[in-house]
């Protein structure tokens, strides 16, 4: 049975910016739920801060319900590729007393997703650093997840770490086929497999049976002159839809085979855009951001 009336649809706040006069995080937060409500979705991902204030979280609930969205809220289980800055590292007990008090937001908030990354968009935290085995990678993050496990299982709430310019699809199955918890997973990026040399395509053939929440995105490539003999060839981000990702078929594998495929998030994020000839990025952006709305409700049977 198709889970695909119940998914939620949703868009990372970066690319649909809130006017210039609202600064403050959690108005800005409101906003962009008010906005998703208004746009036709009901999911929004949140960066929270380490603190939170009593007041703020009971108005921040009283708007999620207004607008019938749901929220994802990060966690920091990894601060870096060390020891230091991790569940099993020197600080240990700091990301873990910063993990601790997000749990108790999120548990207020009714959230059941956190989610993170681990790659920082460096060679250095990639797949390609040659002075740090792929093998001590993998042992790195797997050891993390199982930490991590054991403390959202007590909690009854969800980890999805995601496939971030850093390792493909399947060496991620590896590791969450390893670690063996129900409550950890990926948020799935349906094109970041272009940054690490792989057909993203494959990557949601391995990913979709691990995937909690995840992050539409669609890129194509095109041919890309230069002067300097670089390859040919480059993946320039575009609206949902316009690209080479198959999204119809991640949709229909996620639907498939996702053990949270029942009202699953489908956020559209937006990465490496072609800005070429593009005076208004702004709105550019806001423009795409609409057309991949579209597509998904379409794609969805929404209208």
């Amino acid at each position: 049975m198709s889970n695909k009336n119940t998914m939620r649809l949703g868009f990372v706040g970066f690319i649909y910016t809130p006017p210039k006069n609202i600064t403050d995080p959690i108005e800005s937060l409101k906003w962009h739920m008010t906005k998703t409500k208004e746009l036709g979705g009901g999911v929004t991902q949140f960066s929270p801060p380490q603190k939170w204030d009593q007041k703020i979280l009971e108005d921040l609930k009283e708007h999620m319900v207004k607008t019938d969205n749901e929220l994802e809220l990060g966690a920091p289980i990894f601060g870096g590729m060390t020891a230091k800055g991790s569940l099993t590292g020197e600080n240990k007990e700091e990301i873990r007393s910063i993990i601790d008090a997000q749990i108790k937001a999120a548990k207020f908030l009714g959230v059941k997703i956190m989610r993170g990354a681990y790659g920082k968009l460096k060679v250095a935290y990639t797949r390609f650093n040659k002075d740090y085995p792929l093998k001590e990678h993998r042992q790195f993050l797997i050891d993390n997840l199982k930490e991590a496990a054991e403390i959202f299982e007590g909690e009854g709430l969800y980890f999805a770490i995601e496939n971030h310019c850093d390792f493909t699809g399947k060496e991620f199955a590896d590791i969450f086929s390893a670690v063996n918890s129900k409550h950890i997973g990926c948020t799935l990026d349906t094109a970041n497999g272009y940054t690490v040399y792989c057909d993203p395509n494959e990557d949601v053939e391995y990913l979709a049976e691990y995937a909690i929440t995840t992050h539409i995105k669609d890129m194509l490539v095109q041919d890309f002159e230069s002067q300097y003999g670089l390859i040919p060839f480059q993946a320039r981000g575009c609206a949902v839809g316009d690209g080479n990702v198959d999204i119809p078929r991640a949709i229909e594998l996620l639907d498939q085979k996702s053990p949270f495929s029942n009202g699953l998030h489908l956020v559209i994020e937006q990465g490496w855009m072609n800005y070429d000839n593009i005076s208004d990025r702004e709105a550019y952006d806001k423009e795409c951001v609409h057309k991949g709305l579209k597509y998904l409700q379409k794609l969805l049977g929404r209208i």
